[in-house]
């Protein structure tokens, strides 16, 4: 035994033989164990260390089994104290690893690097100290060897030292999106050799550093990144018009950042429209094609609920109107007039009235997710629900949402509002892709200021639901009901200047 041995170092050479060995057993037992143990965990520290620290007490246990002082004693003694030292710098790594935030852990070829000069450190002090190996010598062979080896492994040496460079200059981070060449994806990580890549598809790319340290990098990390869309719309459509409509659906689209403020402008005159792009920015890049398939499907619903047509670069046919086509034009008349029926306070109205909220109403589509009314506006429309169903939310006071209900076509909603001029009390959401008839306030006014009866009408009939609502509430005395009434009127009066 000399002065290097693990008794030595661990402080079990005063003991008995005996106890001796059997502490190294139970400790060599231990970390068999805890290796196990480790190996069946997702935390950050490795089976490695334990497994060392094991085989180096099981080395130093064989060295007492044999000839002491023998050459494959002192051997045994110099594997036992190499294993162990291994062991203690690899679980010393591993818990300082496990304490680092996750990007520095995923790019570990500083820790690899540390933990080689490490290694090599341990094995030349041992082999100077228990075999009397003559360092200098092996320091100067190994300098021989190693750059032979550098002449066989250019390649290599130039992706090592490559991944260097990178963790010394960070242009990405694990985590982050880049685009360099050919390839989009997350870097997962930076190797020896290669820097690791997912992409959208899943799949996985090592990509060697010395290749990407040639190529340009853009990181969509860094910030917000931006993205555009461009569309060709009618020259007939006014832009100011068009450029509010877009921008009306990039700041309701799911996945857009409300800063920087979302961008439409008009930048080409085309052969048969005028090209519009719609500049938008994204918090995260890898929602980028989720965005887009937003952006894109509810511009469709939007262009086509203001009759808003994408030009075609084709020839244009105009058609006369066969004398069938009026009695088409009827029975879809009066079809409007049957759907207007379904609102209560216009069930009471006659043919003749109701026709003249007509030329106002508009059959709109809406994308699911998309929103119909909003909590807070002015209402100036309200709609009847034709087709597919929509959700009630209101603002909570903790910064949330409220689900109220759902509506299943038919029904109607917007219409105190419209009626009253109070802002909303709620929001309206497609739930499904839905189908609606928009009334405006440009109907009413017309329908009132040529049948002033009919105000009273409806009138009457929103002031009775108004009243049966608060009912439910609390009891509400006649008295009451009756200055509810005559207010409601007061107030459509002024609203529709009649």
């Amino acid at each position: 035994m000399t002065e290097t041995s693990l008794q030595t170092i661990l402080g079990l050479s005063m003991l008995a033989p005996h106890v001796r060995l059997a502490i190294e057993a139970g400790a060599a037992a231990a970390a068999t164990l805890a290796a196990f143990s480790l190996s069946r965990s997702d935390g950050y520290v490795g089976p490695a260390g334990p497994i060392l620290i094991g085989s180096g007490f099981v080395a130093d246990i064989l060295m007492h089994l044999v000839q002491r002082g023998s050459e494959l004693g002192l051997t045994l003694e110099a594997l036992g104290l190499v294993l162990f030292l291994f062991g203690v710098i690899r679980l010393i790594l591993d818990l300082s690893d496990y304490v680092l935030p996750s990007k520095v852990r995923a790019s570990n070829i500083f820790w690899d690097l540390i933990l080689i000069v490490l290694y090599a450190v341990v094995v030349m002090v041992v082999l100077r100290a228990t075999l009397h190996v003559d360092v200098t010598s092996l320091l100067a062979t190994s300098a021989v060897i190693s750059v032979i080896i550098g002449f066989a492994l250019q390649d290599t040496l130039g992706n090592i030292f490559a991944g260097l460079s990178m963790q010394l200059q960070k242009p990405f981070e694990p985590g982050d999106w880049v685009h360099f060449g050919n390839y989009v994806g997350r870097v997962h990580g930076i190797g020896w050799r290669a820097t690791r890549i997912v992409t959208r598809d899943n799949e996985r790319l090592e990509i060697p550093n010395n290749l990407i340290a040639k190529e340009v990098v853009v990181n969509y990390t860094a910030g917000g990144v931006a993205d555009a869309i461009f569309i060709g719309l009618p020259y007939e459509q006014p832009p100011n018009r068009v450029k509010e409509i877009l921008m009306r659906v990039l700041r309701h689209a799911d996945g857009v950042a409300r800063h920087p403020e979302p961008e439409v402008t008009a930048v080409e005159y085309g052969d048969s429209a005028i090209k519009y792009r719609l500049r938008f920015w994204l918090s995260d890049y890898g929602t980028h094609e989720l965005v887009r398939d937003t952006v894109i499907s509810n511009v469709w619903y939007a262009l086509r609920r203001y009759a808003i047509e994408i030009p075609f670069p084709i020839h244009t046919i105009h058609l006369h109107h066969a004398p069938g086509d009026q009695d088409v034009a009827a029975e879809r008349q009066q079809r409007l007039i049957a759907e207007l029926r379904q609102a209560d306070f216009l069930a009471e109205l006659s043919d003749e009235e109701l026709q003249l909220l007509l030329p106002n109403t508009n059959v709109h589509q809406f994308g699911a997710g998309e929103i119909l009314m909003h909590q807070g506006e002015v209402g100036d429309y309200f709609h009847i629900l034709r087709r597919g169903t929509v959700k009630i939310v209101a603002n909570a006071g903790n910064g949330g949402s409220v689900h109220i209900r759902d509506l299943d076509a038919p029904a109607f909603f917007g219409e105190i509002s419209l009626l009253t001029g109070e802002p909303r009390n709620a929001s309206v959401i497609a739930r499904t892709d839905v189908e609606v008839l928009e009334l405006s306030r440009e109907a009413f006014i017309h329908l009132f200021r040529a049948r002033p009866d009919a105000l009273n009408q409806v009138s009457e009939v929103v002031a009775r639901r108004i009243s049966e609502t608060r009912e439910r509430v609390q009891a509400a005395s006649a008295t009451e009901d009756r200055r509810g009434r005559n207010w409601l009127v007061d107030k459509m009066r002024s609203i529709f200047g009649v």
